[in-house]
């Protein structure tokens, strides 16, 4: 291991840029290391070769590790051999990264997860056919349509020449170049196509910000004076405008020579249709390569790359996540398995055999285990100094007998371990209780039950949030070894009176700091404090500065206070016992030695750690505490993960130092060369360059740099690290997370069965109490008393002692079983102490299973005494308790006429009432929901046609704001129909109980109050109109509750909004946390100066001075606010990799910032990124998956009932069809031939490979080929398509008209003919030119070939059950695309009423916005919200609308709002949170249920299929019982093919015997029955025949039926 990881230095240690030649030290030095490492490795081989031998099963050679480390051998070896002859070979040198592999072999936990990923790769495999397909079909798609089009440029007419051939003035460039170095050509479309650029739209040239207004003609002119062709003045232009506009005379589109992104992203070859495929699948940079498309060939194009993303990204990719999490799952529970069987094995011995407790616990006692022997052996060794004898332990010391001591020496069970039997406890009491009454005091007190608990009330009871998961008691009762022995040492002494008062005043502490109210108080401190360190901001007062200072020490003081107090109650042994109490002194030491550092200066560096008391907060909120025990349990594997990740990046790294080492450089404005930022030059930019790859930011340049630097191939260094980083290694991190969630779901309902048992037989007694109304009482507020009757306090106390001196969960246990049997017991008594006991051990899992005892209770009760059961339960929040009472004293106020009309509605209408009879029977009618659909669509497309630039009193604002009344009047009228027949609000099932209904009827409101304002005079109060209108696009919303699947799927992430919400209250606390570190950090670091040249400049004052601008960058740390939004970006991962520069860059307030001036600061990005954007974001997976789990839970049952059905009607068609003659009995010889030929397995494979070798011909097609190859591949289709008409036809003849057409892949398979046959046609057609026929129609023809790879689908078993996966899930993804589209139809509606006016031109560039991404109207706002929701450059978006407002002009014409500052954020934030976090992730939740939906259907299948076989073999006994007479004459001869069900199925042919007792016997595989004809009788169950043989696959010969 320790030789691994020098060679990991060593490499790490090479540096691209100097070692050429290898003449330095250093790199000699390397060499030596390198060479000793070689041998070693190679040692290490040789012995364990010689050790183990080197063939066979348990050898070397036979380990797959060793294997690796053979290769590594091997491939060095090769290496030097190489070095001898001086042929420098680097691919070979790169196997040296491979080395590091090699640790994770000497790693067992890395091992296991590295052995999970192996175990994925079958399923895995089939994902990656899948995507192969897609790649394989769109790569031919984009090959055909648009290859060699991304060359289009715009070059002048071909006879331009100026006039005067006296002076030689061409033109600057041979064509348009929009830029310098054309990175982003101008890309034109030919006149065959119809793209949306030509060469007209080429913009004019501008100098100094103005437009060129001189023409050729202007040139000659004042060539013929005598003037310079341009007027210059020092080199530049000096009059604005006067210079010549060259770009007008480029107008010819050609097809030119280069592609865009030096020549990496084009159509015109296979691969690189792929990388461009794979660049758009990882979602960076399509959006670009999709305007390039459509701007050559067609706006429509947009088609193709929305399939694309939603067929690669949400479903391919995901699915990868989905195979890896249920896998994950998988092999956990096995090793989980292996090891309670291990477990089981070794209890006897093992101390590990009780249940281990948590991590901390473990350490800790380890830790006082050694305190303890430190101390027994410096106290022995103290007394052997003394001339003590070694017996004597020091007074009232001695333990109760041997066994006390052998328990305590032995090292894992210190008395302190084993709470959870109640052994240790008796016993330590009675040896401690021998000296004096005093301990005896002690031991109760710290057993919780004495004077203690009392003094804390009963608040304490209620289950403080103090101690962390567990109960108070049993921390106390651990605690009480230490404090047994403080008692018993000085029982006997006489400072007895000091002690009883230091006694008294521990109690006294331990009341007040258990109590809820110190609690409360500490938290609100916290959260003062969080809000004091969040004010700082750059530029703030000096006043502000003093206050927070002041702030700081004070509550530090808090702090400390409290820690000193817990301390003092607790003792400190009791006080570490908790590692949330370690966790706050640790905080509140540093935050000491920080003030105290203050005043000497230095040790800001301190001062960060105060932001972690942000994190303290999480100890008073149960919900979240879960959400991070998730997230610690996870740890381990997490850290594992995290292991496996560096070693990844480093190898990587390494690899990329060899290969693109030194290579990318970039020429800046002034012409020098430096080297671009995102390089391998040296380990550490490789390291980070690679982690910005996996984040996928900005990868696509790094691509293209490195395919320019060395050769196209380098892409495949790219694609792999994508591959295995970001589809296998990240995803392989969210399943570990998912499976934490599902662990600990499954955690909480298996050990809690017995619970339940006991709380149901509980609570039916209650019920029969209920019954009885003495014994209980009802409060005022609704609440049940319990035991209002009950015996004197002190019997429940004596009975709770019981209880707690056991382990909370045995206690349960035996109530459970104890309830059943002790039904005499005095009920009201039994009761009150067990609810309170049960609630109080299970308070936090309470609320979760009430609702269903709930219902449990519902039936088992008479209708009058169910109505009780909400106000008997639990006592509900305050807040309900205080309506419930506010309601009850309104009743008795109540004027009678409100009693006597409590049916009616509104107090109008009677139930009786005509008009309220017919609004009933209207809303009944099944068209009526919808009618209202129909008007709601129509709205909708009302909403979509809005667009600021109306003019106003023009026909269409005129038709909108009509519609708008008329749309308006019909929901009004829906309401009301509605409320007449339901009622407003009284009554069950009154309009405002519904929250869709209140939904409505606010919409409803708001219409009103618009057209209401809007008539009242809008000029005065647009902003208001301005809002309503904005209202106004919410009126989609209202489909939801008229789709039922829609509703299923929002009440699903209703139902997930409380989880999601702690996930995101986790996210909040590292985003203060964060926030308020970068504002330290960075405040007032991110200005810059902007001018022509910025070389000399160092700071502000030189900026100004120079009359250059000092601006800030948009995303920027000058406060919190600002911060949290950088922070926001930085993690959803795009566009980081620019703040991250910015960070690294900045200098110092007021400075002009340096390039890479800090490189320390990569660890606050990294870190913020590994933790936040890797680990908590993907926590919603985990959330969003589980509750989708619980929400399907109530479909199950239904589910499993129909699938049992389904399953039964199979069976039954099978065994029919087992009965039957199979239909091809009849056929005579010729046709049986066919059949068999077509129903052969060898057919299907032969069809395979002619599909293989076709696509492989159809994806040789690339732009510019010869003409051989043309001629070549146009008879290749011909073979092909005659190939597959001969298949059809034959098996149109085998199996009938009707019998062929039945079958799905038949049916495709003639389409396929078809299709072939017509493009066929129409291209000799075309070359003939008999009829004129436009090529798009050919083209079009001759895409659509690409069905043929459909027929491949017909083999590959695997990948179909994928696909029927994906298929299954459709409705549901359905419902999710409707979702997501009426989420983009609201926020494109809004977005365009908000942005609509926003101009990008030269005055104004824009960042993320260009003439393909506007919100001008409805279309173009969708499709850029699709780019917004695929995260690709959505904060370039975000820029251009936080515009500041310029100060000399108002607004108008540039389109800015002042409020756009606010509400901007709040719009992008909230679409990509719930587009990108959360719904994409339902969409990995439905996969994963159907996932595991057909695997347990596969399995049913195959059950199914060996039952059938059992049945025919059975039946085939029978028949064979009954036939023997006649098989004895038959003559037998036995072919054997191989069966579909992998058996031998020996095919019988049997040949008549004598006349009519002849035996036929139909041979099954199998060994299946045989039919028996005897004498023209029949047995009625003998006929029988293999499913297989139905199905027409059994390759087996029937020689004839007569």
């Amino acid at each position: 291991m320790m030789v691994i990881l020098l060679n990991c230095v060593t490499l790490g240690m090479y540096q691209p840029c100097e070692n050429i030649d290898c003449s330095s030290d250093r790199c000699q030095i390397l060499q030596a290391f390198d060479a000793f490492i070689y041998i070693f490795f190679a040692m290490e081989m040789v012995v364990k070769m010689i050790a183990l031998g080197i063939f066979g099963r348990r050898c070397y050679l036979g380990d797959t590790w060793n294997r690796l480390d053979f290769f590594i051998v091997m491939a060095g070896m090769v290496e030097y051999s190489l070095d001898l002859q001086n042929v420098n070979f680097t691919a070979i040198r790169t196997v040296r990264v491979l080395r590091p592999l090699k640790a994770i072999n000497r790693v067992p936990s890395m091992r296991i997860l590295v052995n999970l990923l192996l175990d994925t790769l079958p399923m895995l495999g089939n994902v990656l056919l899948l995507c192969f397909f897609v790649f394989f079909i769109f790569g031919i798609i984009g090959v055909q349509l648009w290859a060699g089009l991304l060359r289009n440029r715009c070059y002048p007419e071909e006879n331009f020449t100026l006039v005067n051939l006296t002076l030689n003035i061409s033109l600057p460039r041979p064509y348009y170049m929009a830029d310098e170095d054309d990175e982003r050509p101008f890309i034109c479309s030919l006149p065959v196509d119809n793209g949306i650029m030509s060469c007209s739209d080429v913009p004019a040239r501008r100098e100094g910000g103005k437009t060129c207004c001189l023409d050729k003609d202007d040139i000659l002119y004042r060539q013929s004076i005598g003037l310079s062709p341009e007027p210059l003045a020092n080199g530049s232009v000096s009059v604005a405008g006067l210079c010549v506009n060259w770009n007008q005379y480029y107008t010819r589109c050609h097809t030119g020579y280069s592609n865009p992104h030096k020549g990496a992203i084009n159509f015109d070859n296979i691969a690189f249709a792929w990388i461009v495929i794979f660049q758009v699948i990882t979602l960076e940079g399509w959006v670009e390569i999709m305007y390039y498309v459509m701007d050559a060939h067609s706006f429509y194009n947009f088609i193709y790359f929305i399939l694309l993303i939603i067929v690669g990204s949400f479903f391919m990719i995901n699915l990868c996540l989905v195979v890896i999490a249920t896998q994950f799952s998988e092999t956990k529970q096995r090793e989980h398995q292996l090891m309670q069987e291990q477990r089981a094995r070794c209890s006897s011995s093992s101390t590990l055999a009780s249940e281990p407790g948590d991590c901390y616990e473990e350490l800790f006692q380890l830790v006082c285990h050694f305190l303890r022997k430190a101390r027994r052996q410096t106290v022995a060794l103290f007394n052997t100094l003394r001339g003590k004898p070694r017996g004597f332990h020091g007074v009232g010391r001695g333990r109760g007998g041997g066994e006390g001591r052998e328990r305590k020496d032995h090292p894992l069970i210190s008395p302190s371990c084993h709470a959870s039997s109640a052994e240790p406890v008796a016993l330590t009491a009675a040896s401690a209780t021998d000296g004096c009454p005093q301990c005896a005091a002690a031991l109760a007190l710290s057993d919780g039950v004495g004077p203690v608990r009392n003094a804390a009330s009963d608040e304490t009871e209620e289950g403080t949030v103090e101690e962390s998961d567990r109960d108070g008691v049993q921390s106390s009762t651990k605690g009480k070894d230490k404090q047994g022995h403080e008692g018993a040492e000085s029982c006997c002494s006489p400072k007895k009176g000091c002690k009883e008062l230091w006694y008294e005043i521990r109690m006294k502490l331990w009341g007040i700091v258990e109590s809820k109210y110190f609690n409360r108080g500490i938290m609100i401190a916290i959260l003062i404090n969080t809000i004091s360190m969040g004010i700082e901001h750059h530029e703030q007062p000096e006043e502000l500065t003093n206050v927070l200072e002041i702030c700081n020490i004070v509550f530090t003081s808090m702090f400390s206070l409290e820690m000193i107090l817990k301390l003092t109650a607790f003792g400190s042994f009791n006080y570490l016992r908790n590692p949330y109490n370690v966790f706050d002194g640790i905080i509140v030491i540093i935050s000491v030695c920080e003030i105290i550092g203050q005043s000497d200066g230095g040790l800001s560096v301190l001062r960060t750690f105060r932001l972690l008391r942000v994190l303290k907060l999480v100890r008073f909120m149960p919900a979240l505490r879960r959400q991070l025990v998730v997230l610690m349990k996870t740890m381990d594997n997490v850290a594992t993960f995290c292991m496996l990740l560096m070693l990844f990046i480093f190898i990587f790294s390494i690899l990329g130092m060899h290969i693109f080492g030194c290579k990318f450089s970039l020429k800046t404005e002034t012409g020098d060369t430096v080297p671009d930022r995102k390089n391998f030059d040296s380990l550490l930019w490789a390291i980070v360059t690679v982690f910005q790859i996996l984040t996928q930011e900005d990868w696509n340049t790094v691509l293209y740099n490195g395919m320019a630097a060395t050769s196209p191939l380098a892409a495949l260094y790219f694609v792999a690290l994508m591959t295995f980083g970001n589809y296998v290694l990240f995803n392989l991190l969210v399943a570990i997370l998912v499976e934490g969630f599902q662990a600990e779901v499954r955690g909480i309902g298996q050990p809690d069965a017995d619970f339940w048992i006991a709380i149901t037989t509980l609570l039916t007694h209650l019920l029969f109490s209920i019954l009885d109304p003495r014994i209980c009482t009802l409060t005022p507020n609704g609440h049940l008393e319990l035991g209002a009757l009950s015996a004197p306090r002190g019997s429940y106390s004596s009975e709770r002692r019981s209880f707690t001196m056991d382990s909370r969960k045995s206690s349960v246990m035996s109530l459970g079983k104890s309830s059943l049997e002790r039904r005499s017991l005095s009920l009201v008594l039994y009761h009150t102490v067990i609810l309170q006991t049960v609630v109080h051990t299970r308070k936090h899992n309470f609320s979760a299973y009430s609702q269903q005892i709930m219902c449990t209770l519902w039936f088992t009760l008479p209708p009058k005494k169910s109505m009780l059961i909400p106000l008997l339960y639990f006592p509900s929040s305050p807040m309900k308790s205080l309506c419930f009472r506010i309601q009850k004293m309104m009743e008795v106020y109540k004027p009678d006429w409100c009693e006597t009309r409590e049916e009616w509605s509104v107090y109008m209408f009677s139930p009786q009432n005509k008009f309220r009879l017919l609004c009933q029977s209207v809303i009944a009618h099944k068209l009526f929901d919808y009618v209202v659909l129909a008007f709601i669509f129509l709205n909708c497309i009302t909403v979509a046609l809005e667009r600021p630039k109306i003019l106003q009193g023009s026909l269409e604002r005129l038709f909108l704001t009509i519609s708008n009344y008329i749309f308006t009047a019909i929901f009004v009228g829906e309401m009301t129909l509605k409320v007449v027949s339901m009622g407003l609000y009284l009554g069950e099932t009154a309009y405002l109980r519904s929250s869709w209904n209140i939904l409505d009827g606010f919409l409803v409101f708001v219409s009103l109050i618009d057209i209401v304002v809007s008539m009242a005079g809008g000029a005065k109060i647009l902003g208001v109109l301005r809002v309503l209108r904005l209202l106004r696009t919410l009126r989609p919303l209202r489909v939801i509750s008229r789709a039922p699947g829609l509703k299923l799927v929002v009440e699903t992430l209703i139902t997930s909004l409380k989880p999601i919400g702690n996930i995101v209250l986790i996210c909040c606390a590292f985003f203060i946390i964060f926030g308020i570190l970068g504002v330290q950090l960075f405040k007032g670091k991110f200005y810059y100066c902007v001018g022509l040249d910025v070389k000399n400049i160092t700071n502000k004052s030189d900026c100004l001075a120079a009359n250059y601008r000092w601006v800030h960058h948009k995303y920027n740390f000058d406060n919190l606010g600002q911060a949290l939004m950088s922070l926001f970006v930085l993690a959803s991962k795009d566009g980081w990799v620019n703040i991250m520069y910015h960070g690294l860059d900045a200098v110092g307030i007021d400075q002009q910032p340096m390039i890479n001036n800090n490189p320390w600061m990569l660890l606050y990005f990294i870190s913020f990124l590994l933790i936040v954007s890797f680990f908590v974001l993907n926590m919603f997976v985990g959330v969003v998956v589980e509750n989708f789990h619980k929400c399907r839970q109530h479909q199950e049952v239904e589910e499993a009932r129909r699938r049992e059905e389904k399953r039964q009607r199979r069976m039954e068609k099978k065994r029919r069809k087992a009965q039957k003659l199979p239909y091809y009995a009849s056929y005579g010889p010729t046709r049986l031939a066919i059949h068999a030929l077509c129903t052969s397995h060898y057919l299907d494979l032969v069809i395979t490979f002619i599909i293989c070798i076709n696509v492989i011909t159809m994806s040789l097609e690339h732009y510019d080929q010869p003409q051989s190859l043309e001629t070549a591949l146009k008879y290749c289709n011909y073979f092909f398509t005659s190939t597959f008409v001969i298949e059809a036809s034959l098996k149109l003849v085998a199996f009938g008209f009707r019998r062929f057409f039945k079958d799905r892949w038949n049916q495709l398979d003639l389409a396929i003919v078809l299709l072939s046959v017509m493009g066929i046609t129409l291209e000799e057609i075309e070359i003939n030119a008999s009829l004129p026929i436009n090529p798009t129609i050919i083209r079009i023809m001759r895409v659509l070939r690409i069905a043929r790879v459909l027929k491949l689908l017909k083999m590959a078993t695997g990948m179909r059950a994928l696909l029927d996966t994906v298929v299954q899930a459709l409705p549901q993804v359905g419902n999710l695309g409707l979702l997501f589209m009426l989420l983009f139809f609201i926020y494109a509606a809004l977005g365009v009423e908000l942005f609509g006016e926003l101009v990008c031109n030269a005055d104004y560039p824009c960042e993320g916005m260009s003439r393909h991404a506007t919100f001008e109207n409805f279309g173009m706002a969708f499709l850029t919200l699709f780019q917004v929701s695929t995260g690709d450059n959505w904060n370039g978006i975000m820029k251009d609308t936080l515009r500041e407002c310029p100060p000399d002009r108002p607004g108008t014409d540039y389109g800015c709002h002042a409020g756009l500052q606010f509400i901007s954020p709040m719009y992008f934030v909230s679409f990509v949170l719930t587009a990108q976090f959360v719904l994409i992730n339902v969409v990995v939740a439905v996969l994963m249920k159907h996932l595991d939906d057909s695997n347990k259907e596969a399995q049913e299948d195959a059950e199914m299929d060996a039952e059938i076989e059992l049945e025919l073999a059975q039946g085939g006994l029978c028949c064979m019982m009954g036939g023997i007479g006649a098989i004895a004459g038959a003559t037998v001869a036995t072919a054997s093919g191989a069966g579909v069900g992998g058996g031998v199925s020996g095919a019988i042919t049997a040949g008549t015997v004598g006349g009519p007792s002849s035996g036929l016997m139909a041979p099954l595989r199998d060994g299946g029955g045989g039919s028996a004809t005897h004498e023209g009788h029949t047995h009625p169950r003998c006929r029988l025949y293999s499913p297989a043989q139905v199905s027409g696959l059994s390759n087996i010969e029937e020689s004839n039926y007569c």
